[in-house]
């Protein structure tokens, strides 16, 4: 069982502020760390790291070729032979986070916008998860990876604000088993549609949507019911930057190893409590027998 995750892959400039400006006003950067990221990279390396063969179709930038992100990724054994180059830059992300934990997002797509639907290719995989990136030719691989017989899931992400919703959101929606938002996302794309509850988004394929609340966990929405699945307390909270990422993983990789959609949900708590202990998106991720250690003491033992 496999993954292949398609979105895009950038390089993270994360930083500490003690407030978030307004228009026309200046803040003063306390804390910068450069990290390995993009949210197609975050929930790969995931993954991986969690035991799932996992892939990545993304375009970067010709400086990604002899870069120290790249052998990250070929060391840990991350699929990378889909990458597409693109002579552009690496996409870039600006994240800057207050003492409430608050977060603005600046965002540089580069080599991302030119993803190509014309090489995907998702024949040997089990699954195929959608992350933020080039939506606008995700309907497509959408349909092509259900009519290989690949499970889908999608997670729009920071793509939810500054896309046309009805056009490039809802329209990928009825392709994918697994619809992932914060609550924020969700919250955007109620109000946008005019729809009241997020079960709206149920189609023929859907078998769960994960909306994810931070500290206040998450709540899992299947067909017949609604499960509050509470975040996994740490005693140091350092950087909030990647724990949705790594809470797909963490579910994906819960699904892909054969167990049910609250289980899931529960491993992806588990995984993100990892995540938010250090800086950067990649440098805090468990591996699947430390993940069951956690799992244990905050749910129990772990049951198929």
């Amino acid at each position: 069982m496999s993954l292949l995750v398609v979105g895009n892959i950038a390089y993270d400039t994360i930083g500490d502020v003690h407030f978030l400006p307004d228009r026309n006003q200046a803040t003063a950067v306390e804390k910068l760390v450069l990290s390995n990221g993009g949210c197609a990279g975050n929930v790969a390396v995931a993954a991986n790291k969690l035991g799932v063969e996992t892939a990545l179709y993304s375009a970067v930038g010709n400086d990604f070729k002899e870069s120290g992100y790249l052998k990250q990724l070929v060391d840990l054994g991350v699929n990378t032979s889909f990458l597409q180059y693109i002579d552009d830059l690496t996409a870039r992300s600006f994240i800057f986070t207050d003492s409430e934990e608050r977060q603005q997002i600046y965002y540089y797509p580069g080599a991302s916008a030119s993803l190509s639907d014309k090489k995907f290719d998702c024949r040997g995989f089990s699954h195929v998860h959608f992350t933020a990136g080039e939506i606008s030719v995700y309907k497509s691989l959408m349909r092509r990876a259900g009519e290989a017989g690949c499970v889908v899931s999608f997670d729009p992400g920071q793509e939810m604000f500054h896309r046309h919703i009805r056009d490039e959101i809802i329209s990928c929606l009825p392709y994918a088993s697994y619809l992932f938002f914060n609550e924020y996302e969700a919250r955007h794309i109620l109000n946008e549609t005019g729809a009241d509850d997020i079960h709206v988004f149920f189609s023929e394929k859907t078998k769960a949507i994960v909306v994810s609340k931070g500290e206040r966990g998450a709540t899992l929405y299947l067909r017949d019911k609604t499960v509050e699945v509470p975040a996994v307390k740490t005693r140091v909270v350092k950087d909030p930057t990647g724990a949705g990422d790594a809470h797909r993983a963490g579910f994906l990789a819960g699904i892909i190893k054969g167990y049910c959609e609250e289980v899931a949900c529960k491993v992806g708590a588990v995984v993100s409590s990892f995540v938010i202990q250090e800086k950067g998106t990649q440098t805090s991720l468990p591996t699947w027998d430390e993940m069951k250690r956690v799992y244990l003491q905050y749910f129990g033992e772990l049951k198929k």
